[in-house]
C-alpha cells in the first residue's frame, strides 16, 4: 500500500486497492486532527503559564525595592542575554558555512552534481533554520519555567523588615 493518495507503479496492469487508499486517507486526516489538538493543548498550556507568570510579576511589585530581587532579576536577564548572544553566533557561523558551500556550486562539472549540491545546500539551510527555531523556542520555554520558579520563590518568602 502506498502512503500517497494516488497509486503510482511501474507496471500498467497494477490495479490500486481503493479501500486501502481510502483507509490511508482517513488515517491521514485523523493524524492531522491529532496534530491540531496537540498544538492547541500546547498553546493553552503556554498561555496558562504566561498568565501565572503575569500574576507572579504583579505580586513581585511588593518587593520592587528589594536589592536581592533586583540583583537576581539582573542575573536572569544576563543569562538570557548570553543565550541569545550564543544563538546569534551559531546563526552567523551557520550562514558563513552556507555561503562557503554556495561558492562551491560552480565547481560542479555535471548537471547531476549541480542539482545534488543545490539540494544539499537547501537541506543545510533547512537544518539551520530548524535548529535556530528549536533553540529559540527552547530558550523561551526555559525563561518561562525559570522565571516562574524564581518569582514563586520570591513571592512566597516573607518580606524583610525595613
Amino acid at each position: 500500500m502506498s502512503k500517497y493518495p494516488v497509486a503510482v507503479g511501474l507496471t500498467p496492469n497494477h490495479q490500486p486497492d481503493l479501500a486501502a487508499e481510502a483507509s490511508a486517507l482517513a488515517t491521514s486526516a485523523a493524524t492531522h486532527v491529532e496534530h491540531a489538538r496537540t498544538a492547541q493543548r500546547l498553546t493553552q498550556k503556554y498561555a496558562a503559564s504566561m498568565v501565572n507568570n503575569g500574576a507572579l510579576s504583579l505580586a513581585l511589585t511588593a518587593r520592587l525595592w528589594d536589592p536581592a530581587v533586583w540583583s537576581e532579576s539582573m542575573q536572569l536577564t544576563a543569562a538570557v542575554g548570553q543565550r541569545l548572544h550564543q544563538q546569534g553566533l551559531n546563526w552567523r557561523q551557520g550562514c558563513t558555512l552556507l555561503l562557503e558551500d554556495y561558492g562551491q556550486l560552480r565547481q560542479a562539472n555535471t548537471m547531476s552534481k549541480l542539482v545534488e549540491k543545490q539540494c544539499n545546500l537547501s537541506m543545510q539551510l533547512g537544518q539551520l533554520l530548524s535548529g535556530q527555531a528549536t533553540d529559540f523556542l527552547g530558550l523561551l520555554e526555559n525563561i518561562d519555567v525559570d522565571y516562574g520558579y524564581w518569582a514563586s520563590q520570591k513571592t512566597s518568602a516573607p518580606l524583610a523588615a525595613a
